[in-house]
């Protein structure tokens, strides 16, 4: 068995009659190998001959299609494989919408009881002013009353005031 790479996989074709040269078939792995690869598998198949250049066609036709099937084996497996990333891929997708709805809906449920409590502070602080303001307003007019009262008192200790001075000069 001839050795093309380091990390190629290599698989002897048996002697069954309908190869009788003894070809060695070599499978290249999915790396960073220089072997030509088909377009559809992504699997590189490469021949290396023992026999001389005028083999038949149908010796090659023989030894290539078992290898062809695996070929398509492997194909269909990768794109088994595609079909499922791509399905899982959908399935985070549908649960990432539906955890960004419930979060935005959640969201929203707390925004409304924050705005909620807040309108219930406001109304609890406003009766706690107007009380205030109520208290403040009765004191002012109080006090205006009581200003008003004392200054018709000092009016009136003014005129006893001027009249006890006229007397007493008299």
């Amino acid at each position: 068995m001839e050795q093309l790479a380091p990390d190629c996989a290599f698989f002897e074709v048996p002697d069954d009659g309908f190869n009788s040269t003894g070809e060695t078939l070599s499978f290249v792995s999915l790396d960073d190998s220089n072997e030509p690869q088909s377009e559809d598998s992504g699997v590189s198949v490469s021949k290396t001959s023992t026999s001389s250049p005028g083999s038949s066609t149908m010796e090659e036709a023989a030894v290539l299609a078992p290898t062809s099937s695996r070929i398509d084996v492997i194909g269909k497996k990768a794109q088994d494989l595609i079909e499922k990333i791509n399905e899982r891929r959908a399935m985070d997708q549908h649960v990432m919408n539906s955890f960004e709805e419930q979060l935005i809906k959640k969201v929203s449920e707390m925004c409304q009881q924050v705005k909620e409590q807040m309108f219930e502070y406001y109304e609890q602080h406003s009766q706690g002013m107007e009380a205030s303001i109520n208290e403040l307003s009765e004191v002012l007019e109080r006090s205006s009353q009581l200003s008003m009262e004392l200054q018709g008192a000092s009016q009136t200790l003014a005129a006893i005031n001027k009249g006890l001075q006229h007397s007493s000069e008299q």
